[in-house]
């Protein structure tokens, strides 16, 4: 089967929607599917370079009438990645579908809270009412793009997966005595590190038991967030790494004792799913795509405002049974979001748009490859 992504983000630029289509259509290619990613994304970006070599065949251009070049006809299924706004897969998605080629959706974003902006950009580039199977990364951002659509669309869910291995054991306290926090972000504004410094130097002030948060990543704001841990008299209490390798994010992760995750805007929470699977608690938002593989009082504690994130951190560093129960829970007990079953579901989606009539079978199965 010839599967083409189509995507305005792909690395070496480095986010949610970036590391996801990398992974999957690694991951599809190992499978025995034919592969190819067309993106606007260039080759050096972020200090980082992609040679593209492997399997997957990336094609690179500069914008969406370079793009139209490529044939999509060409592909048994075209699969889209979007955002919120796509000025270059939006267009080419929609002429794929509407010259016939079987043709997927799929939303990284949560579209609510942004007013009309998602659903006229999707309108104007023709993909709002274009013959196309629409999905999103997690049931809010499903339940969100919905009342975008025309009346009675189905919108799927293909979500993100994670194959991290669970740590060892869940640990006691820090030989000081410390309970440790961590997050995963981009430091950027979408992500609200400074608000969760604001939570940070709260939570310092209300408990006698030292906390130290690490803050694994690095973004535009990253300067900002350095000066705000210096005017909060957060530099004993909190640590920026930097960017960092993937191996280094797990042992990070394996080491802390609960994850924190500020942002509202997320669609899904891939950092969040990861530090779950390595045994970590993760108190976040309630209003996030994290309720798909959190819920609240079992693998972790989730809450309708900042306010409440600081109540369930707090709860947690002062009570070690619980965190110990929650971890020990995540640490043993699989999320199921891994690759093994979001390639079956989009084998299924797939098998949809090509019309074959084999829901839950798939798409390997039923065609035979």
């Amino acid at each position: 089967m010839k599967i083409l992504h189509v995507t305005d983000h792909y690395p070496p630029v480095l986010g949610g929607i970036e590391t996801h289509v990398e992974a999957l259509a690694r991951r599809q290619s190992a499978g025995g599917a034919d592969i190819s990613v067309l993106t606007i994304s260039p080759a050096d970006a972020d200090g980082r370079h992609s040679d593209d070599r492997g399997p997957v065949t990336v094609h690179r251009v500069r914008s969406a009438t370079e793009g139209r070049l490529v044939d999509l006809t060409a592909y048994d299924v075209v699969h889209a990645h979007v955002s919120v706004v796509a000025p270059f897969t939006a267009p080419l998605t929609a002429s794929a579908a509407r010259r016939g080629v079987p043709t997927l959706v799929t939303v990284h974003s949560l579209w609510s809270g942004l007013g009309p902006i998602p659903a006229v950009a999707a309108a104007l580039a023709g993909l709002r009412t274009a013959p196309v199977q629409w999905t999103a990364v997690s049931r809010l951002a499903a339940t969100q793009l919905a009342p975008c659509l025309p009346v009675d669309t189905k919108v799927g869910v293909l979500a993100n997966a994670v194959d991290v291995p669970a740590r060892p054991r869940s640990h006691e306290r820090s030989a000081d005595g410390s309970v440790r926090l961590v997050t995963t972000m981009r430091i950027a504004r979408r992500k609200r590190p400074l608000p969760l410094l604001a939570m940070v130097a709260a939570l310092v002030r209300s408990v006698d038991v030292p906390v130290h948060l690490t803050i694994v990543g690095d973004g535009p704001l990253r300067p900002r967030v350095e000066r705000r841990v210096v005017r909060l008299g957060l530099g004993r209490h909190v640590d920026l790494t930097g960017r960092v390798s993937p191996d280094r994010v797990t042992r990070l992760l394996a080491e802390a004792d609960v994850y924190v995750a500020p942002a509202i805007l997320e669609s899904f929470g891939l950092a969040a799913l990861e530090a779950r699977c390595v045994g970590l608690p993760v108190v976040g938002r309630s209003d996030s795509g994290m309720t798909d593989f959190v819920r609240s009082g079992v693998e972790g504690l989730l809450a309708s405002s900042d306010a409440g994130v600081i109540g369930h951190l707090r709860r947690l560093v002062v009570d070690d049974a619980l965190r110990h129960t929650m971890s020990e829970h995540n640490r043993t007990v699989r999320a199921g979001m891994t690759w093994s079953s979001t390639l079956e579901a989009h084998d299924i989606a797939y098998a949809r748009a090509l019309g074959i009539r084999a829901p839950g079978v798939p798409l390997r199965m039923a065609s035979g490859w």
